[in-house]
Parts: C-alpha cells; sequence; structure tokens
C-alpha cells in the first residue's frame, strides 16, 4: 500500500524538479548575457572602463574610472575626455582613433597624463576598441584606462638617478667641468676629426696666479668656491662646441675645435680680462684673481699625440705665468 502511494509522488516530485529547472534555464536564456558580464567585467574591474559614442561624449562609465581621474559619473557625463587629459596629449590618439573610424584598424593602446580633478598628474595606460552594428558602421569606442603613476614615476626616478650617476662619472664634483679622462677621450676624438678634414684643434690651458695665498690667507673653503667661480667665467666665454676640463687644482684647460690658434688667442684673451675683472665675493671678503693662459694649435701635417699637445700648452701656460696675467701663444 505504502508503495502504491511513493511511486506516484516520487513521479509528481521529479517532474515539478524537471519543470523548475526548464524555467530556470528558460529564465537564463532571456535574461541578457551583458547583464551578468556588466556586473563582473564593468562594474567591478580595477580598469577603468568608459563607452563613448564617435563624438567622445560618454555613454556609461563605471566606478574605477570615477576614482582614477576624480570625477563623479554624472560630472563626467557632462564632460568629454579631452576636458581632463593634459594639454600636451590631448591629441596623441587622433590619427588612431580616425583609423578606427575608418575601419582601418579595432583598437590601440597608448600612454597619456589625465589631470585629477584634485589638480594633480596621473599617468594612464589606455586601450581603445571600437564596437560596431550589423553594417560595420561605427558603433561606440569601449576605453579602457590602467593607473601606472607609480610605475612611470619609478621609470622617472630611474632615469634621473642614471644621469646622475653618468654625471659624477664624467665631471670635476666641484667646479661641474669634464674631469681629465672624459675630457682626454674627446680631445683624442677631436683630433681625429680635424685631421680627417684638415682643421685646427685648439688648447688654452689656464692656471690661476698666487692660489696657494687665497687658500693659505681665506681658507680651503673660499679656494674652492674661487675654483667654482673662476671655472664659471672660463664657461660663459666659451662656444657651445668648446668644452672646459678641470686638469688639477687650480688648472683648467678648454679644446676649442674647428679653431686657428689666432682666434683661440683671442678667446684667451677676452677669458683672461673677464677673469681680472671678476668680483669674488665670499663671507665679505673681496678676493681678486688673475690667470696664466698658454694657447696651442694643432699640426695637422703630423700625428701629434694628445699628451705632446698638452705638453707645448704647458710650455706656453709657464711662460705667460713667468709674468702673471697674461696669455702666450705658442708657435
Amino acid at each position: 500500500m505504502f508503495e502504491l502511494i511513493l511511486i506516484p509522488a516520487l513521479v509528481l516530485l521529479a517532474v515539478y524538479i524537471f519543470s523548475l529547472k526548464r524555467k530556470y534555464d528558460q529564465l537564463k536564456r532571456s535574461t541578457p548575457a551583458g547583464v551578468a558580464i556588466k556586473e563582473i567585467a564593468f562594474e567591478k574591474t580595477a580598469l577603468g572602463m568608459a563607452v563613448v559614442l564617435p563624438d567622445f561624449t560618454y555613454v556609461d562609465i563605471n566606478p574605477s574610472y570615477c576614482n582614477i581621474v576624480g570625477y563623479s559619473k554624472d560630472e563626467l557625463m557632462e564632460m568629454t575626455h579631452k576636458d581632463f587629459i593634459h594639454p600636451e596629449d590631448q591629441d596623441n590618439d587622433t590619427s588612431y582613433a580616425r583609423e578606427l573610424l575608418l575601419g582601418k584598424s579595432d583598437s590601440f593602446q597608448s600612454i597619456k597624463r589625465y589631470i585629477h580633478k584634485a589638480g594633480y598628474i596621473v599617468w594612464a595606460k589606455a586601450t581603445v576598441s571600437i564596437v560596431r552594428d550589423e553594417l560595420q558602421n561605427p558603433k561606440f569606442f569601449v576605453t579602457q584606462i590602467q593607473d601606472i603613476t607609480l610605475t612611470k614615476n619609478a621609470e622617472e626616478a630611474l632615469k634621473k638617478a642614471k644621469v646622475r650617476a653618468e654625471t659624477l662619472a664624467s665631471t670635476d664634483y666641484l667646479t661641474g667641468c669634464l674631469n681629465r679622462r672624459v675630457f682626454m677621450n674627446r680631445l683624442g676624438e677631436e683630433l681625429a676629426r680635424g685631421k680627417r678634414s684638415q682643421t685646427k684643434v685648439s688648447l688654452i690651458l689656464v692656471d690661476i696666479d698666487n692660489f696657494k695665498s687665497i687658500n693659505d690667507f681665506y681658507g680651503h673653503l673660499a679656494g674652492d668656491y674661487v675654483l667654482q667661480q673662476f671655472s664659471e667665467c672660463l664657461s660663459q666665454e666659451t662656444r657651445t662646441y668648446d668644452f672646459i676640463c678641470r686638469f688639477g687644482g687650480e688648472e683648467f684647460i678648454i679644446c676649442l675645435p674647428d679653431t686657428e690658434i689666432q682666434d683661440a688667442y683671442l678667446i684667451a684673451e677676452r677669458m683672461r680680462q673677464s677673469v681680472e675683472e671678476m668680483m669674488t665675493v665670499y663671507e665679505g671678503s673681496l678676493i681678486k684673481i688673475t690667470g696664466s693662459f698658454g694657447v696651442v694649435g694643432s699640426r695637422l701635417e703630423s700625428d701629434e699625440p694628445t699628451d705632446r699637445l698638452i705638453a707645448r700648452a704647458d710650455q706656453a701656460m709657464y711662460k705667460a705665468k713667468s709674468v702673471r696675467n697674461r696669455v702666450y701663444k705658442s708657435a
């Protein structure tokens, strides 16, 4: 008797479960897949996402997009993306967007700066894709942005550190002039180039007169300050393609590419006058200095090594130093 009641009940239960499953399947099919996708991939993603019309007005924007740029969704819906893109980056994507609209591509990536509502810069990597209708006409863009500010800042810090390290490795720590090693390399290159092009290279070697007495009377810190002012004074008389080196102690050497010795002499004379007129004040004390300059030119008819050329400049400088505050030109 019990079995006669149980079997029909089980059959009815199975029919009911089957009916529920069928209704669930129908409901699932009737619900657009985009609704579930939007909930997961649009509203919840950490990527900033926006749907943009071809005229660059917004259709929809997710919370992450708002967080990245600092504006609310309502504010953004009244704006275009150019309203908060850095002015220098506003036209970066124009050609890529045109290719999307013309059907030449389906997506592109770019890196640009966004101006946060609070005023600071946000670096973002943007991926822009186009959605077309059944006739392949542009319907809207889907823009995804990823905040890469920390990465960009780290890259910039690394670049600055690299530049600083290279600068420290190539310059004198006190004056900022080239160090001896780098100067000698560049001088060798200029002499080789001058030999090929049959153009002269001239050198000016200069020493500060009576520099030891400045250190003894005013102190070494004052001497360091004088060296800095002296090198700056020399640099003001050089041309963009000349280069200057602190050769040792209070000696400096200047390379003048494509320069005949007579022209180098005139440049050295201007330097001498500028140094003589220089007013160096250190802790209330006026320190007057002069310099002795030796000038030489390269010899095209022989393969004169760099150390020999510098030795001739050194001899010329010491002849000037025997009188002081002079320029001596070597034959």
